[in-house]
């Protein structure tokens, strides 16, 4: 006979349950009857069962009852359906009639989907009553009261969690995570060490660590450092709290001496390998590149198969551009196989800095996974940067099939790589035709009209852009470019203005919005007025358009010496901008110039 798939799934659990009755104690009690939501039995003060101890003397039935079968089903039957309610009834009546602490775990968890934390407290009753060592049972048993408030029952709960807690310390760390269910922090800690207290744990590492992470999250950085620093000394060898220590420092801004425990650490604990990988990250943060390599290296002489080191250091390499190094790591990492589409995507990479185009093409097409897309993405590119652009065109057109729902995107893209190729006009027909389906789409007019004002389409930029502005009026990014076209562009400096002072209402720290300020302010023939605005852009990051926007306000103050200094620099930095070179050109101003 053909059994239907899905009664078979049902009847899963009643298998296990067969096998669990079949073995019972032959002197079983006559079974319970199922308790009735909101009876005296689930009140709060009976949340939680003994701490030791058989369940109240209870002791699985004889055989497996019809009704036990019955009700199961029903649950497992109401359960799928979505019907919390009623799975939660009948699970709890089928625990009661088994006496199976997986099936009143059932219960609790059907009753939490119900949002009914009173149904869940009086399975959580049976549970504990069942297996009252059940590290999850507690758990929830302790989320449950502190969302009620029911402090007691709450602090009750987590002793039972830090006793529980399996892996020896972890119980402490346990609590401090399900006391950050409370919206305040310093009532987390407050809590905490009340529990320390009560345990009289004052010389526990585990829980003067877990302390610690309270204290850092309730903004008591002193007293977080106190707490780390005495778990360290209770377990000289514990590096949690020692890396602890570093990123509390690291966040409140004192590089120096983050730098200097470290240190300190790593003399006491040479061999610490994870301490050596911190030491590699604050190196990266301060953006020293080469030395976070050589702590790598460092690791890698020691234990050269470790896939975490290799992959770091292989990323680092090649941003830092040392392709030989990337390619070693990578190779490595190819050896022992681990990660291979990383591994291949990274590759890739290494291979097209390097010139390499049809390496790197291979490799892309080897990545599956999260980063498909990306390197099919990046084969397109190469082959139009190639001069096969019809080619490149093709991989987009078999993009927009597979990833329906990404279609948007690689017409962005396909016009991007048309641009960077100077096939504007072609990427004007992709950006067309891609609006032609979606016509409102904000990201495809303001890449038109960036495409537009490249070509001096000053008119079709201004049309694009406030249709953005019609349907979104705050739109940071329209606002200012369009708002900085016409001051550049055209003579329309008060509309200008007007479009990138809402701009700058919106997005008050913005170099670019910033820039567009000081450049129609200059426009407007009030450049003592730009050079404050067109500073404060500079003084964010250097940015080689708005160092020749502002030479240029400062030659005009009659500042020459000033406007070439900063040209000098622009120079220096970007020798190949387009926008700067041509603003040089008309001022007639060389690197030789003084």
């Amino acid at each position: 006979m053909r059994i239907h798939t899905r009664f078979l799934s049902l009847l899963t659990p009643l298998l296990a349950l067969v096998a669990l009755v079949s073995n019972a104690d032959q002197s079983a009690p006559p079974m319970l009857q199922p308790a009735t939501p909101g009876s005296a039995d689930a009140s709060a003060s009976t949340y939680l069962g003994p701490a030791t101890g058989q369940a109240l003397g209870q002791e699985p039935p004889q055989e497996l009852s019809s009704e036990l079968v019955y009700t199961a089903l029903v649950a497992e039957v109401a359960l799928q359906r979505g019907d919390y309610a009623a799975a939660f009834e009948h699970f709890l009546a089928a625990a009661q009639l088994a006496q199976e602490p997986s099936l009143a775990e059932r219960a609790v968890r059907s009753a939490l989907n119900t949002d009914r934390p009173e149904a869940a407290r009086q399975a959580l009753d049976l549970w504990t009553e069942l297996e009252p060592d059940a590290p999850k049972a507690h758990q929830l048993s302790a989320f449950l009261a502190l969302e009620a408030g029911n402090r007691s029952i709450a602090m009750a709960s987590l002793q039972r969690v830090i006793e529980l807690g399996g892996v020896p310390g972890q119980g402490y760390l346990q609590a401090a995570q399900i006391l950050g269910r409370l919206p305040d922090p310093s009532d987390r800690l407050a809590l905490m060490r009340e529990l320390v207290d009560a345990l009289d744990a004052d010389s526990d590492p585990d829980a003067q660590y877990a302390l610690a992470t309270l204290a850092a999250a309730a903004g008591e950085d002193d007293a977080a450092m106190q707490l780390a620093e005495r778990a360290s000394v209770l377990r000289p060898g514990w590096t949690d709290p020692k890396l602890f220590l570093v990123r509390l420092l690291v966040g409140m801004e004192q590089p120096e001496q983050a730098q200097a425990a470290l240190e300190r650490y790593i003399i006491q604990a040479p061999e610490d390998a994870e301490l050596k990988l911190m030491k590699a990250q604050l190196h990266m943060d301060a953006e020293e590149s080469e030395q976070a390599l050589a702590v790598f290296n460092e690791l890698l002489e020691r234990t050269p198969e470790r896939p975490d080191v290799l992959f770091a250091a292989a990323v680092l390499a090649l941003d830092i551009r040392d392709l030989d190094a990337a390619r070693e790591y990578l190779e490595a990492l190819k050896r022992l196989g681990k990660r291979p589409n990383d591994v291949a995507f990274l590759l890739g990479q290494v291979e097209e800095q390097a010139g390499n185009s049809k390496a790197a093409r291979g490799l892309y097409d080897e990545v599956r996974g999260q980063n498909r897309i990306n390197a099919q993405v990046r084969i397109a590119r190469l082959y139009a940067k190639d001069g096969d652009v019809q080619r490149a065109r093709e991989l987009f057109q078999q993009l927009r099939d597979q990833y329906p729902g990404q279609t948007s995107a690689f017409y962005l893209l396909e016009g991007e790589m048309l641009r960077d190729q100077g096939l504007a006009q072609q990427a004007l027909g992709v950006y067309d035709l891609a609006l032609g389906q979606e016509p409102d789409n904000a990201d495809l007019l303001y890449a038109r009209a960036m495409l537009a004002v490249g070509m001096g389409q000053v008119a079709s930029l201004e049309r694009d852009l406030r249709r953005i502005l019609i349907a979104d009026p705050d739109h940071v990014d329209a606002l200012n470019a369009l708002g900085y076209t016409l001051a550049d562009r055209t003579d329309r400096f008060d509309a200008a203005a007007s479009l990138i002072e809402r701009a700058l209402q919106l997005r008050p720290d913005d170099p670019a919005i910033l820039d567009s300020m000081g450049w129609v302010l200059y426009r407007q023939g009030q450049p003592e007025k730009a050079e404050g605005f067109l500073r404060q852009a500079l003084d964010q990051g250097f940015d080689a358009e708005i160092a020749a926007h502002l030479g240029e306000v400062l030659w005009a103050l009659g500042r020459q010496d000033e406007a070439r200094a900063i040209w000098r620099h622009a120079l220096d930095e970007a020798p190949d901008h387009e926008y700067l070179l041509r603003v040089l050109s008309r001022f007639r101003f060389s690197h030789t110039d003084n």
